[in-house]
């Protein structure tokens, strides 16, 4: 598949600019003001859409899961489960976030991580598209019921392999062709070095499908590289300061990294241009002026030959190209041409 349609006038795909999702995740840090505040700022930084997450706890883990302790620097709570709880906002909120999401114009999208969540997010929050997050793409229970919204799928692929996540998109397609598979690095922050953009690559050549990039690494140049190697969409941890209280801060950017992701991976994008090389429209008049030509080095006459003692190569171009410097040696001038002058296709035969 070439292009997946996200909304009306909005394609991701072979000639479509990037689509970048700004992964405003928890970094709400359980805060409506907060996460208003996320929005403003993905939507001036000019990210297509804001995401944010949707757990339904008791659903999510197990209960021994949940009752253990949790003594993160930043934990919100003293188990596992009053931290989780403490991050999760009421289904009303999801609700005001996206009414005023789509006031200021970017797209309110959700990652699910449960039955109960996704179902939510299709059937009240009526999402656009739908990602997985990594630790599901092997939950195929999961996989076939978001495949069954027939909305664009994205499969984040963090702690899994290439035949894991071969298995999930030939389990999707039968019911969903429109998928996009992430590459992703389960660490925050992801070092530079386990980025690994080449997968890329692979999985074009492999799994047939469009592809992003989950960004996990502190900075701002790798979301634009991936573009340039085939991401279509590119997802960014954000926060407003990543000194705050919280597990995915440290592996977020500000918003004025976020502005920079949003220009730098659109500029990615326009430098790509066609698979052909030629010369453009613009190129002709650098051509005439930068280019070569073959020249007269002494005074020839009409019916001298042409040796390769009497011409050489200078600029500019329009004349005969050098090209063919050893082609023309043995003709013969049709007209008298000065000294220092460029020779042209008419005046030799």
């Amino acid at each position: 598949m070439r292009k997946i349609k996200i909304r009306e006038n909005r394609w991701v795909g072979e000639s479509e600019p990037p689509y970048i999702i700004a992964e405003a995740g928890i970094n709400h840090n359980g805060s409506k003001d907060i996460a208003i505040r996320l929005i403003e700022e993905a939507s001036r930084a000019g990210a297509d859409a804001i995401k944010f997450q949707k757990r339904t706890i008791n659903e999510m883990y197990t209960k021994d899961f949940l009752d253990q302790p949790y003594l993160k620097s930043y934990a919100f709570g003293n188990t596992y489960g009053e931290h989780k709880k403490y991050l999760e906002f009421s289904n009303e909120t999801y609700l005001e976030l996206s009414l005023y999401a789509k006031s200021l114009n970017i797209e309110f999208l959700v990652s699910g991580f449960d039955f109960s969540s996704f179902d939510f997010i299709e059937h009240t929050l009526q999402v656009p598209l739908h990602k997985i997050p990594s630790p599901f793409i092997t939950h195929f229970p999961l996989l076939k019921q978001v495949a069954q919204y027939n909305k664009p799928m994205v499969l984040s692929t963090g702690m899994h392999t290439l035949e894991e996540v071969k298995r999930a998109v030939e389990f999707i397609r039968p019911i969903n062709n429109q998928i996009i598979v992430f590459q992703a690095t389960t660490l925050y922050p992801c070092p530079n070095n386990e980025v690994n953009l080449n997968v890329l690559s692979t999985f074009k050549k492999e799994l047939n499908t469009l592809v992003g990039y989950s960004s996990h690494d502190n900075g701002v140049v790798i979301p634009a590289v991936s573009v340039a190697m085939g991401a279509c969409m590119v997802e960014k941890h954000f926060t407003l300061d990543r000194t705050m209280i919280g597990p995915d801060h440290i592996a977020s950017v500000e918003p004025r990294g976020l502005e920079l992701i949003c220009k730098y991976s659109k500029v990615a994008f326009q430098s790509l241009g066609s698979f052909e090389k030629s010369i453009s429209v613009n190129e002709e008049s650098q051509r005439l002026k930068y280019g070569v030509s073959i020249v007269s080095l002494e005074d020839i006459k009409k019916g001298d030959l042409i040796t390769s003692s009497n011409i050489t190569v200078k600029c500019p171009g329009g004349g005969i190209s050098p090209i063919y410097f050893y082609a023309i040696i043995g003709k013969k001038a049709t007209k008298d041409i000065k000294k220092d002058s460029i020779i042209y296709e008419n005046e030799i035969l």
